[in-house]
């Protein structure tokens, strides 16, 4: 079977979880005898190379003058018709030259809007990670003509979409709710995790080391774990703060906080870090946390516990599909800070707790997540489609 995806974020150009998903399903396609093909962007120039057995093609989109007089008001919605545009051209080719069978992308940015405007074959599955329309509303933006059209877009691509994916239950039922659209039972087909590269390493019981990896944004729930801060201090004064992932317009604003709270030799803001490193930064970390007001299936929770870490999470979203509260995982209540930091108090103190969280969470991985099982989950609905 030929696949190929669509997406804007493919390493190294790493954003957020689509392009991890991305690199590690289209691999696995591979390794099972099949063929995979990638569009995403170009880092500098436009080019086309294979990447350990799966093809990938990075496109540059072209800047419409015509459009320049309204591109103050709305830049991101033709960003997006441009790039699609630049996607679109080079889905014609690889589909004719290569005999594509399926299309698989995510619900943003409607990355093959022009070529699905047009065309109706290969199939088109849209696997949902998080809708834009959502994120927007989730961290507070300011509603523009922009970004209403940047939804509407996204509308039309998920409605467009031959067969749809759940990543989890809830992603499912919020973008349900959100677009008034209603799914015949999409399936839920979970993300691949690749635990023999995330993986535990020694335990040390001095370790004190609080790990949050992801992008600095509202939504991640930031700004609750920095106002939980002076609380663990309080308790464990020797405890370091490591914030990892690029800056989504919180950083200035943590930066202010945690100096007020003169928390500032406790905390280490780094910039995303590749892969290699950053099962570094999990394995060297006593707890992970991720403190978020809405999450779908987030890759942060299933690296860490991969790597047998004890994950302290706000139940919300799908992360209650991931973490059985006490005994994978710990629960707490999204948007509180003393919950927050009482639980990482309570896991830090107690190394029985955080062995017997991280065991029971990489077991856990090992049976739900394991390779093979995903990579057939998604072929089931290859088939299924093409039949």
């Amino acid at each position: 079977m030929n696949i190929l995806f669509l997406s804007k974020d493919y390493p190294p150009k790493q954003i957020g979880g689509v392009g991890t998903y991305i690199y590690e399903m289209a691999h696995l396609l591979t390794g099972a005898g099949h063929k995979a093909f990638v569009i995403t962007e170009a880092i500098e120039q436009p080019m086309d190379y294979v990447d350990k057995g799966v093809y990938v093609f990075r496109v540059q989109p072209k800047r419409n003058r015509l459009f320049d007089a309204v591109r103050a008001s709305l830049g991101g919605f033709l960003e997006r018709m441009e790039y699609s545009y630049a996607v679109s051209r080079k889905i014609k080719q690889v589909a004719s030259k290569h005999k594509i069978d399926i299309i698989e992308s995510c619900e943003a940015r409607a990355e093959g809007f022009w070529y699905y405007f047009l065309n109706k074959k290969p199939p088109l599955v849209i696997k949902l990670h998080t809708p834009e329309g959502i994120v927007y509303k989730l961290n507070r933006n300011r509603q523009t003509k922009d970004r209403l059209l940047i939804e509407k877009l996204e509308e039309w691509w998920i409605r467009r979409a031959d067969r749809i994916i759940g990543l989890s239950e809830a992603i499912v039922g919020l973008t349900q709710r959100h677009y008034h659209l209603k799914f015949k039972n999409p399936p839920i087909v979970v993300n691949p995790v690749n635990i023999n590269f995330f993986k535990p390493a020694a335990h040390s019981d001095d370790n004190k080391n609080i790990l949050y990896s992801g992008r600095l944004e509202f939504r991640k729930g930031v700004h609750i774990l920095a106002r939980a801060i002076p609380r663990v201090l309080e308790k464990f004064p020797e405890a370091k703060f490591i914030f990892i992932g690029d800056d989504c317009g919180m950083k200035l604003h943590l930066l202010e906080e945690i100096s007020r709270l003169k928390a500032q030799a406790s905390v280490e803001f780094i910039d995303q870090v590749p892969q290699d490193k950053l099962v570094d930064y999990y394995q060297q970390s006593a707890v992970c946390v991720v403190p978020s007001l809405w999450e779908n299936h987030p890759y942060a929770v299933l690296e860490a516990m991969a790597c047998g870490k004890a994950v302290i999470a706000s139940g919300v979203g799908g992360i209650p599909e991931i973490i059985k509260d006490k005994y994978s995982g710990i629960l707490v209540l999204p948007g509180s800070f003393i919950s927050l930091a009482e639980a990482i108090i309570g896991v830090l103190g107690d190394n029985g707790l955080q062995r017997m969280l991280g065991d029971n969470a990489r077991k856990y991985i090992e049976d739900k997540y394991a390779s093979s099982a995903v990579v057939q989950e998604n072929l089931k609905v290859y088939k299924e489609l093409l039949a």
